[in-house]
């Protein structure tokens, strides 16, 4: 039905993609069906004969009584009824047809041999929606009842999908609260810190431009965000959140494009026209969704200055977890790094806004209690002295687990809430571990600094985030991660401590803590990496990879972030390869344990073969993406751009690359030529990781980069840190 829909749809007058929506918001289920009334069964005959190609259901009455009953018991779509016929004349008939609630909404056509223009008249007036004279020409009845029928099924589609829209906006506005009420009382307590907050979000409400929030993790950036937007007059607006790290992940595009405009799926930018995009760690954003990002504030900065509206119509609250030093990664533009920073506001940790921690807690133990279905009324005195006295890394995370934490272990009868100080000791408790400080995320993932309760030794520890833990597959790809990286031994690969599953269901893994920066880091904060240096990380990562293809691992996700530079006892500038998350057995003896028609990889620096879903694939893959980064961390810029990942993606897997030494001339000929053969399309075409490991020992550029220089650039850059 809905195909025969689309098309007279269509014939009205409405576009294929309105038809093709419609049609499928159509009530689905019964065929379309059509009762014919007339006294003369060689009318009726006529009819069917007429009709019957349609291939909708044909019922037939010979007059009105009859007609009555079987519109009550079939409830058709539309009726031809004659207007003369023995006891109730047609009239009557539509007449009670529409005073039924039940029957009001069938089309009626008059079918008649009355051509008087007051015979018209009554009839529409009862309610009909067309005439047709007898006798019938078969092309015009065909005509009539197809239009009548799709504007009938018409007015019934809109009418659902107005109702789909109308639970769409209702569970809408139900997760708008339910988000309000998950992060409304971080923004509790009057201590001086959040009167200077309450101040910054009342100001910033009152004004269109652009709003830098400079944050901690878990310091309430998200609350101070919604505070703003609800407080300002795009209240009525869409906020749309956007998570610069999952965007950056491998899992890059399942929330659809950030930035980009004018594509047929909507940007997350367009969809918040109107209201406020809120952009989570900015300062993470790196490659085509920067420059994205960067046009579009552009060109809505120049339209206020002229007095005119953004297009998209947006005010962005972004995050920085850049807390010391500048705000923005040197790496952004300056137009944009202006732009976003000329309305800055730092949010106080925990730790500087003591005088809330109470009311924080009390607040927090309430919304538990009430979960648990308890009446705990406070904190014992003790319990008190110890909240205040904390010093709260893990901010209002970590007080909210620790009053979660309490507030289930009370007592059954208790009326007050007791903190065991076990729960305040460095952390929040992970199974043998506790979670220090929180160093990063990325996708379902973070990483937090953690120690063993019964070690010194620091470790950093990954976990799955609670809203991602029970999906199986994800799990699962944690606990190949883990198994996969335990199995390597090379000194360039992240050494694995420990794994398991904590009390709440996070599956952790831990792993040695690094002292250095991601690849990635680098780039954002010094620009592109000279050569040698270059190809003295490329050696590392090469050692890392042929240990794993050996052991018939690939990696399918190297890119910057995934490599990091560190300090190890007194050698500096070593290179560990980390997240083996993506890792599979080599020729595809493993199960896929993405979604379907997912793409795995990160599309900046993703293999063709990858990029395809092909499941043969060997190290060779892993070359192609170290090239994509070395490439990246030469010219500062990806091998391709496009205006979203999909775009990107397609030219890894079709577009033949611009060679380095073009976009980066510093850069050696034979250094670029090597990794442009590493760029082949076709993996029989590239070296792979040993060959290259070869090549690169054996151009000598690494030595270009000595044990002096690198000892001095680390010397340097630790005292700006600590400066």
């Amino acid at each position: 039905m809905s195909n025969w829909f689309a098309k007279q749809l269509g014939r009205i007058g409405l576009a294929d993609k309105q038809a093709e929506d419609l049609a499928s918001a159509a009530p689905s289920g019964a065929p379309v069906s059509i009762l014919l009334v007339d006294d003369t069964p060689a009318n009726i005959q006529v009819l069917m004969e007429t009709l019957k190609p349609l291939g909708h259901k044909l019922l037939a009455a010979k007059d009105g009584e009859a007609a009555l009953g079987i519109a009550k018991r079939s409830r058709p779509d539309l009726i031809l009824l004659d207007v003369m016929m023995p006891g109730i004349d047609g009239f009557e008939v539509c007449r009670r047809l529409k005073e039924d609630p039940e029957l009001a909404q069938a089309a009626v056509i008059f079918c008649s041999a009355l051509d008087d223009t007051a015979a018209k008249v009554r009839g529409l007036q009862l309610g009909a929606v067309d005439f047709v004279t007898k006798p019938f020409e078969p092309e015009e009845v065909v005509a009539r009842v197809g239009s009548h029928l799709a504007i009938q099924q018409l007015a019934r589609s809109l009418a659902a999908r107005n109702r789909s829209l109308a639970r769409e906006l209702a569970v809408a506005q139900a997760g708008k609260q339910d988000a309000l009420r998950r992060v409304d009382w971080m923004l509790l307590g009057g201590s001086e810190a959040m009167q200077e907050v309450k101040a910054s979000v009342r100001e910033a409400a009152a004004d269109v431009a652009p709003v830098l929030l400079r944050s901690l993790p878990a310091c309430g950036a998200e609350a101070v965000a919604r505070a703003i937007h609800d407080a300002s007059a795009r209240r009525a607006g869409a906020f749309i959140g956007v998570d610069c790290i999952r965007l950056a992940a491998s899992t890059a595009g399942l929330d659809g494009p950030a930035f980009s405009l004018g594509g047929e799926v909507p940007s997350r930018l367009e969809l918040a026209d109107g209201g406020t995009l809120f952009i989570e760690q900015i300062d993470r954003l790196t490659g085509t969704d920067l420059e994205q990002f960067a046009s579009w504030v552009a060109s809505a900065t120049a339209a206020r200055e002229a007095g005119r509206k953004a297009v998209p119509d947006v005010r962005v609250i972004a995050v920085t977890g850049l807390v010391s030093g500048k705000s923005l990664p040197e790496g952004f533009p300056s137009p944009l790094t202006l732009e976003l920073t000329s309305h800055l506001l730092p949010l106080p940790s925990l730790a500087e806004r003591r005088p809330d921690i109470l009311p924080l807690a009390s607040e927090i133990l309430v919304r538990q209690s009430r979960s648990l279905g308890r009446k705990l009324k406070g904190f014992d005195p003790t319990s008190v002295q110890r909240l205040q006295a904390h010093d709260w890394p893990g901010n209002l995370r970590e007080l909210e687990d620790v009053v979660a934490r309490s507030a289930v272990a009370s007592p059954a009868k208790a009326s007050m809430a007791t903190i065991d100080p076990a729960l305040l000791q460095s952390g929040i408790a992970l199974g043998s571990y506790r979670l220090v400080r929180k160093l990063g995320a990325g996708g379902f993932g973070e990483v937090w600094e953690g120690r063993h309760q019964m070690l010194a030794r620091p470790a950093a520890i990954k976990l799955i985030l609670s809203e991602a833990a029970s999906a199986p597959d994800t799990v699962e790809r944690f606990r190949r991660e883990a198994t996969a990286t335990a199995s390597l031994s090379s000194p360039h690969t992240v050494t694995l401590y420990d794994f398991g599953v904590s009390d709440q269901g996070q599956f952790y893994y831990v792993m040695e803590m690094l002292d250095g920066f991601d690849l990635e880091h680098y780039l954002g904060q010094h620009g592109t990496m000279p050569p040698a240096r270059l190809v003295h990380f490329l050696i590392h990562a090469c050692r890392s990879l042929v240990e794993a293809h050996a052991a018939g691992l690939v990696h399918r996700d190297l890119k910057p972030s995934n490599m990091y530079a560190c300090r190890l006892g007194l050698e500096v500038d070593v290179l560990k390869i980390l997240d083996f998350g993506l890792v599979r057995q080599a020729g595809g003896s493993q199960p896929r344990l993405t979604q379907a028609d997912l793409i795995v990889g990160t599309p900046d620096f993703i293999a063709p073969e990858c990029a395809l879903g092909k499941d043969d694939l060997d190290g060779r893959t892993d070359v192609y993406s170290l090239a994509a980064t070395a490439y990246n961390l030469a010219a500062g810029k990806s091998v391709f751009t496009g205006a979203n990942p999909m775009v990107v993606v397609m030219q890894h897997i079709q577009a033949k690359p611009v060679p380095l030494v073009t976009v980066a001339p510093h850069v050696p000929q034979g250094l670029s030529d090597l990794l442009m053969a590493c760029l082949a399309k076709s993996p029989a075409d590239r070296p792979d990781a040993q060959v290259l490991l070869a090549a690169l020992l054996a151009s000598g550029l690494a030595q270009g980069w000595t044990e002096t220089d690198r000892q001095a650039w680390w010397a340097e850059h630790r005292q700006a840190r600590k400066a």
